[in-house]
Order: C-alpha cells, then sequence, then structure tokens
C-alpha cells in the first residue's frame, strides 16, 4: 500500500460543455434579398431602356435574352455540378443570352441618335455609337453577373426548381416593371 503523500489524486471531471451548432460559412450566412431587388432593378432599367427608346421588336429580344441567361444559372455553383460537356453548354446558353440582352439594349441606346440625321456629323456619330455600345454591354454584364450570383446564393439554399422560379420571376417582373415605366416616358 502506498502512503497517503504518494497517492494520486483523481481531478474532478470537467465540466460538460455546451456543443454548439457547426458555424456556416459567411457565403451561406448572406442574405440574398438585397441581390435578389439589385437584379430586379438593374432588369428594370433594361425594360425601361427598350420600351422607351426602341422599337417593340426588341423587346421580344431582351425577354429572350433574359430567359435564356437566367435558365442558364452559370454560376461558379452550378457549374462544379455538370461535368466538362455540360458546363460549357451552360456557359454558352449565359453568354448567348447575355449577348442577346447587350444587342437589345445597344439597339435601344443607339436609337437616341437617330432623331437629327441632318445634323449628324461622323466623328461625333461613332464617339456616339461607341459609348452608347460600351454603355449597353456594361449593364448587360452587371445583369448577368446579378443573375449568376444570384442563382448561386439560391442554389445553396434551394434545390429544384425553385431557383429557377425566382430568377426567371425576377427577370421578367423587373422587365415588365420597367416597361411600364418606360411606357409612361416614351415620347408619344
Amino acid at each position: 500500500m502506498t502512503p497517503p503523500s504518494q497517492r494520486r489524486r483523481r481531478s474532478a471531471p470537467a465540466p460538460a460543455r455546451r456543443s454548439r451548432p457547426p458555424a456556416r460559412s459567411s457565403s451561406q450566412r448572406r442574405p440574398f434579398v438585397g441581390l435578389w431587388l439589385l437584379c430586379g432593378l438593374l432588369y428594370a432599367a433594361v425594360g425601361v431602356i427598350i420600351v422607351a427608346l426602341a422599337p417593340p421588336w426588341v423587346w421580344l429580344v431582351a425577354v429572350a435574352g433574359a430567359l435564356v441567361q437566367s435558365l442558364a444559372l452559370a454560376g461558379p455553383q452550378t457549374l462544379q455540378r455538370f461535368r466538362w460537356l455540360a458546363a460549357n453548354l451552360v456557359v454558352l446558353g449565359s453568354i448567348l443570352g447575355g449577348t442577346a440582352l447587350a444587342v437589345a439594349i445597344s439597339i435601344a441606346l443607339n436609337h437616341l441618335g437617330v432623331n437629327n440625321l441632318d445634323e449628324l456629323a461622323i466623328g461625333r456619330a461613332v464617339i456616339e455609337v461607341a459609348l452608347y455600345s460600351l454603355l449597353a454591354a456594361l449593364l448587360a454584364v452587371l445583369c448577368s453577373l446579378v443573375t449568376t450570383t444570384l442563382g448561386d446564393r439560391l442554389l445553396r439554399r434551394y434545390q429544384g426548381r425553385t431557383i429557377t422560379v425566382v430568377l426567371l420571376g425576377t427577370c421578367l417582373l423587373g422587365l415588365a416593371i420597367g416597361g411600364a415605366l418606360g411606357m409612361l416616358i416614351a415620347p408619344a
């Protein structure tokens, strides 16, 4: 038997710790409502520009571009789910939709200078066409980036067709609201 001075003392059991739920990454915690509103506002701006400035057939090009782009969902989160060929086809769909949207915006913006053809100078016309086309491409790129980012955020939270319905609804509703506002400000 060991003397009391050499006996080992047993330590008291550690108090039970509360277990925390696993921390979610910052991208899953971010709300997507602001991004959703930004997407709607950008498409509303596109709708205003197209209805106020362009002939009615341009509206169909913009709607077709928004539909294709919304259906493609070509964000990085989406593309990871596909193999090489399918991912490239999704990106191609997104590019085609964005291009159609850029073409529609460019046609609408370049109709601004058509009213005064008698006073048209070649140098000024080239600069205006370049600036309006650059603005159209910039707006189409912003729409594409916001749409794909919103699609990826929705993909992290929801599954199935909910994402496509929300994106299609946002894009088309934004275009429709912008088109209604464009009809109010369009010259008669």
